[in-house]
């Protein structure tokens, strides 16, 4: 057992949920204890532990100890070891473990390895105690305990796309936890997705909350990803019925209530600005603006009642440094920027060298509202007062590059803005107005309408029905960014596509796995040369990358402590 229940059951549990863990493997629960079971509050801690990472508001009470609260977020967690290893962007900074992600060189010493390991398992063993003890006699303790199953087969499907072995437990237990691999869980998952998709409410009780179509749109994710988890080829029969079940999933997940978000806000007639759809989809006010009716589980964030350094904050400050438009933050932190293969999905690269636009500039010019990109802003760099007193603007440039090519400097490639604390209803970013100046109030959508609808169309394609794939992609993704129709469909433009609608929301590792361009034989044949797979050492300045980095290892010391991790053969292969 672990620290963290340790603690949790020797604390009363009235109020909320406080835990810290070092590790998943230490003490068994003290069976004196006394404790009391506050059934809501424990329920709204499952949710919280999406968009929260202790007790005190953004830091002073973490739940994983021995790593910066700061990083410690489910969501933040994911979002970089989905996001820093791929071709969507460089992280400039040198934290702990960051240096070794972004170059495919990690282990099972590598802090952000573990920390991502601990935060999903606390997460479910969080769902397991609340399952274990909630009063179920009530319609709303049912929705309760269906919706936590969910919780926590969310946080095992992260699980099952990040490790190749896991401890598996849906049960309250002293023992130490079995592994499994991806296969056994896999259909566990299955199953459990299946079952949930029949007791989730047809409605949510609020946009906080899931219901049933979430569960439908989980399920054919994970059923568009049975190749890789299975670890078979795209012919074997078993993943073809599989591609059959995520089509019909997906489809599903699109008969409910959900929409996508196809009207934007304009305010040009009246001297302001012009937001697109698509852009208010991470707008400060997207629980508000139509765009809470497109995201099937949206993450609650708020700049006074939800403070946390891995949530929205970190979505916008990372992308920006202060010379931007107004974000609705007062803080930049000109860590991450875009990579020139990202650059490369909207426009030629040798074209894109002589724009110079701000991202509310830059859809227009490249022709797709997702380009949500900054290559060039003119800012205040000083007023003069004239002699007669009055003042003159004098401006500078913020000039972006696309040099990329392993350089470790924010400018050397383009900035990515698609998050902004901005609210829609405002004139201009500049007159937008926070409940707090260094906590947005954006909320992050981590399941949306435009993610079933491009499952379905991948699904097509893999069954032979390119026209069909190519009609979604056009009709319904293409259509709502204002971008041309393709003209055809294939693996790498479907490939490419699901970059364009979802670049950094966190999920481009396990799109490029599945498309096999991440590694592995295949995608070492295709020799992409995106900057973490650079090789200074190499002559061909490329970087072979083994299957093994397809997947992440169990930490050094879980395996250590665990017995039941030498029972599995061949373990997980680092």
């Amino acid at each position: 057992m672990n620290k963290f229940f340790k603690y949790f059951f020797c604390a009363a549990v009235v109020v909320g949920f406080t835990a810290c863990v070092q590790d998943l493997n230490t003490e068994p629960i003290d069976e004196n204890s006394t404790t009391t079971f506050n059934q809501n509050a424990v329920f709204s801690k499952c949710y919280a532990t999406l968009a929260l990472t202790g007790q005190t508001g953004p830091d002073g009470d973490c739940d994983i100890d021995d790593l910066d609260e700061g990083t410690s977020s489910f969501y933040r967690m994911h979002w970089e070891l989905n996001e820093f290893p791929t071709d969507e962007g460089w992280w400039i900074w040198n934290d702990v473990g960051l240096a070794d992600i972004r170059i495919m060189n990690w282990n099972g010493d590598n802090a952000l390895v573990k920390g991502l390991y601990y935060r999903f398992n606390i997460d479910i063993k969080l769902c397991n105690h609340f399952l274990a003890h909630a009063d179920v006699s009530t319609p709303e303790g049912q929705a309760q305990a269906a919706e936590v199953r969910f919780l926590r087969a969310l946080n095992y499907w992260y699980i099952l796309d990040m490790f190749k072995v896991v401890p598996f437990s849906i049960e309250e237990s002293t023992d130490y936890p079995k592994f499994v691999e991806r296969p056994e869980l896999y259909g566990w998952l299955v199953d459990e997705l299946e079952e949930l998709t029949e007791l989730l409410p047809e409605q949510r009780y609020s946009i906080y909350r899931v219901d049933r179509y979430a569960a439908w749109l989980l399920l054919a994710r994970t059923y568009l990803n049975a190749k890789v988890y299975l670890n078979k080829s795209w012919n074997d029969e078993v993943v073809k019925e599989a591609v059959k079940n995520a089509y019909d999933a997906a489809s599903h997940a699109l008969e409910g209530h959900y929409q996508l978000l196809t009207t934007p806000t304009d305010h040009t007639g009246e001297g302001g600005w012009y937001y697109s759809a698509y852009q208010k989809l991470f707008m400060g006010d997207n629980h508000a603006n139509g765009a809470q009716d497109e995201a099937l589980l949206l993450i609650y964030q708020d700049g006074v009642y939800c403070q946390c350094w891995g949530g929205s904050r970190f979505l916008l400050n990372t992308f920006r440094d202060a010379n931007m438009v107004p974000s609705g933050s007062d803080d930049s932190w000109s860590c991450f920027r875009s990579s020139p293969e990202l650059v490369a999905k909207f426009v030629n690269l040798d074209q894109a060298s002589s724009i110079k636009a701000h991202e509310y500039e830059m859809p227009e010019i490249l022709g797709d509202d997702r380009a949500i990109l900054c290559s060039y802003n003119k800012y205040v760099a000083s007023v003069d007062t004239l002699p007669d007193g009055e003042e003159e603007i004098k401006y500078g440039e913020n000039t972006w590059n696309l040099n990329g090519s392993k350089s470790a400097t924010f400018k050397d490639c383009w900035a990515v803005l698609k998050y902004t604390g901005v609210k829609s209803t405002a004139k201009t970013p500049a007159e937008s107005v926070g409940s707090d100046p260094h906590f947005p109030d954006t909320d992050i959508p981590l399941l949306r309408l435009a993610e079933a609808y491009m499952i379905k169309a991948e699904a097509a394609l893999r069954q032979g029905n390119n026209g069909e794939a190519l009609s979604i992609v056009n009709d319904v993704i293409r259509a709502r960014a204002n971008a041309d129709p393709l003209p055809s469909i294939n693996e790498a433009t479907m490939c490419d596509e699901w970059c364009r609608e979802f670049y950094c929301e966190g999920r481009r590792r396990s799109d490029l796995i599945r498309f096999d361009r991440f590694a592995g034989p295949q995608a070492d044949a295709a020799a992409y040369n995106w900057e973490g797979r650079y090789n200074q050492t190499s002559a061909a300045g490329y970087k072979s990358c083994a299957e093994k980095w397809n997947w992440y290892p169990i930490p050094n010391d879980d395996k250590a402590s665990n017995p039941n991790y030498e029972l599995i053969e061949g373990g997980d292969g680092y």
